[in-house]
């Protein structure tokens, strides 16, 4: 398996920055994981639209899907022009309402619902969603392959469950929205930097990825909250592939 970063800022994206995205590939395999403000543009340095088989949503916030309202009018284009020939499967909460029935356009994609717990077989990846803490439906997913574990928090505050998600995963991509300078004045509904770090420990991940910062934060605080909190953490770089 092999992640690309897309986009990694949120809620928002600074210049020339997108908001969350990521591409999951194995040998002639593409699957999308979130789809936030710019990562549409981005895919296209790595993936053709038409040569997406898959795209899974963590939850229906703009900075994790704003650009699939984007991609409905690409892909209907491209089928009305037949250099696509299917709809798009996509894996997504069925709430909130309002959001999830703008997907609904025009046959462009194969709308399937998750669940917390559901199991799934992608494409030849091994899916398992767990719910996660966040102001509207959400799942983090435990995805495997190959014995290779990958598991990628989404957006949420402190829960048991994203350490059962992470369990000795060989790479655990995890969102530290919140600095401790930023808990000095406002508490975000995410994890900080030294949250997902507790939590890389006791589930004993390999490899520690941050993700999701604030744009006007800078990445000296994010780096700073990380020293000597766990011993294999990096800060997520756009437009970087990692093996896994």
């Amino acid at each position: 398996m092999r992640l690309t970063v897309l986009g990694n800022q949120g809620p928002f994206p600074g210049p020339e920055g997108a908001c969350t995205g990521f591409l999951l590939q194995d040998k002639e395999v593409n699957i999308l994981i979130d789809c936030g403000a710019g990562v549409i543009s981005r895919l296209q340095k790595y993936c053709k639209i038409s040569d997406l088989d898959a795209i899974v949503l963590s939850h229906l916030h703009s900075d994790h899907s704003s650009d699939m309202f984007v991609l409905r009018y690409a892909v209907q284009a491209k089928l009305m022009t037949k250099t696509m020939d299917k709809a798009i499967d996509v894996y997504t909460p069925k709430t909130p309402d309002k959001y999830y029935k703008e997907l609904d356009f025009n046959n462009v994609f194969n709308l399937h619902n998750i669940s917390d717990g559901m199991q799934l077989n992608i494409m030849g990846f091994s899916f398992t969603f767990y719910k996660t803490a966040h102001p509207v439906e959400c799942y983090g997913m435990r995805i495997e392959k190959d014995g290779k574990v990958f598991a990628y928090s989404a957006d949420t505050t402190y829960t048991e469950n994203i350490i059962k998600l992470a369990e000795n995963a060989d790479l655990f991509l995890c969102e530290a929205n919140a600095t401790e300078n930023i808990r000095k004045t406002s508490n975000p509904p995410h994890l900080s930097v030294k949250e997902a770090c507790d939590i890389a420990r006791k589930a004993k991940v390999k490899k520690l990825l941050l993700t999701h910062f604030w744009f006007e934060e800078p990445k000296e605080n994010y780096r700073g909250d990380a020293e000597g909190e766990f011993n294999k953490v990096e800060l997520s770089e756009e437009l970087k592939t990692y093996e896994i």
